[in-house]
């Protein structure tokens, strides 16, 4: 078995595609976690943090429309004012729970300047009302006159505008109330105060009670490991391949059969293969475990070490699957081709490009077919300090090797007519 192994990785290494694979895939994940992106978590905006939580939108023309997913009322906010009296308003809004504001900071805005992002807004986006708060709304709203300072433009037919004027004007109200009684006061000191006195409104998820609550922030980080794990999975299921195309050159040139004379039985033959793809997943996580260094720590959702074991068994999943397939189908181009589908179909069923909370029933119950799927609830239930994390990994891990392992001898048995 040790002179099979051997020969097996020497043939590895003088194949291009292996080193193109085993460099490419690592250096691009680590790519992805390195980048610093954010508001990721808008899409699972249904934790009692994410309903009270403001959107930053960076520019002027990113659409809000990919934000209105969960049922509430979209509001588009240009603010000019970035005072406290301002994030006072919008954050009031968000509390209601019927309202989801998208905020854009910008430098004040002329009419036709505002008139051209309402024109563009109306045609290219979508969302229930666009809000502009110029720099002098701070002293309307306290003198309770508001013209120039305030501004809101209803784009939509919603019927949910009354209730957003309504608890528009409720606020301004309130801080009217907050400029009389203040006096010498700060008036956003006094709104708390007067807030305090109001009753506290509890928010309690029933829906996917036992999955662990997550920030948005750590949403955003399990977000770029699963898109980190889909790259790295088409390293792992190609390098199987590589090893499964030994395997088909080998029976092509009748060495299978002179390893047969040296009377080694086909189980440790295949042993040896299974152990190379191991192999071949093991210089892979090596790779990726250098790269890691390159990205700060706080941008990995788990620590080092356990993100790499994660990588690992990862990897051995599927590098001993896409060995089988290719063994099983006894073809190169039909090997390829089966490992591009069982990459591309896994990642997207597994929800590693997109949520898939919206989907049926039946999306769902395929998904956790997946291990990708399985891998990304371990790397929920590690950030939030749950050790069954460990347990889940080592148990998934097992599983797949058994049933693939199994599936595996079944189909060799069938394909050699035994």
């Amino acid at each position: 078995m040790k002179t099979i192994i051997n020969s097996t990785i020497k043939l590895l290494f003088r194949s291009p595609g292996f080193w193109f694979f085993l460099f490419f895939t690592p250096i691009v994940s680590t790519l992805i976690l390195k980048t610093e992106q954010t508001n990721l978590s808008a899409y699972e905006l249904s934790s009692a943090e994410g309903s009270s939580r403001i959107i930053e939108v960076e520019k002027e023309e990113d659409k809000v429309a990919y934000y209105g997913g969960k049922g509430r009322y979209v509001i588009k906010v240009y603010d000019a004012a970035g005072s406290d009296l301002s994030e006072y308003t919008l954050k009031k809004l968000t509390e209601s729970g019927a309202f989801l504001i998208c905020r854009v900071k910008v430098s004040p805005m002329t009419k036709e300047a505002l008139d051209t992002r309402l024109d563009a807004d109306t045609d290219g986006d979508r969302m229930g009302a666009v809000m502009y708060l110029d720099k002098n709304f701070d002293a309307e709203a306290v003198a309770g006159t508001v013209k120039d300072g305030l501004k809101v433009f209803i784009t939509s037919d919603d019927a949910r505008k009354e209730l957003f004027e309504n608890e528009l004007k409720m606020i301004l109200g309130q801080i009217r109330n907050a400029a009389k009684m203040a006096g010498d006061k700060d008036i956003a000191q006094v709104l708390g105060e007067m807030n305090k006195n109001l009753p506290v409104k509890s928010v309690e998820t029933v829906a996917g009670k036992d999955s662990p609550v997550l920030t948005n922030e750590q949403v955003d980080k399990r977000t770029m490991v699963g898109y980190a794990f889909a790259i790295l999975t088409l390293g792992f299921v190609f390098g199987g391949v590589f090893v499964a195309q030994t395997v088909i050159n080998e029976q092509k040139d009748m060495v299978l059969t002179r390893i047969r004379l040296t009377k080694l039985s086909e189980a440790k033959y295949f042993t040896a293969k299974l152990l190379s793809g191991g192999i071949v997943s093991m210089m892979l996580t090596l790779v990726m475990g250098g790269c890691t260094f390159l990205i700060p720590s706080e941008r990995l959702a788990v620590e080092r070490p356990v993100f790499l074991l994660m990588v690992f068994c990862l990897g051995l999943i599927f590098s001993s699957l896409s060995l089988l397939l290719g063994i099983l189908l006894g073809n190169v181009m039909s090997a390829n081709i089966a490992a591009f589908t069982v990459w591309s179909l896994s990642s997207m069923l597994a929800g590693l490009y997109f949520p898939l909370d919206d989907t049926t029933d039946t999306v769902k119950m395929i998904s956790y077919l997946m291990p990708q799927k399985w891998f990304l609830d371990i790397t929920e239930l590690l950030m939030t300090g749950d050790n069954k994390g460990y347990i889940m990994l080592v148990c998934v891990t097992a599983a797949y090797l058994v049933v693939v392992l199994s599936l595996g001898s079944v189909g060799i048995k069938f394909k050699n007519h035994e």
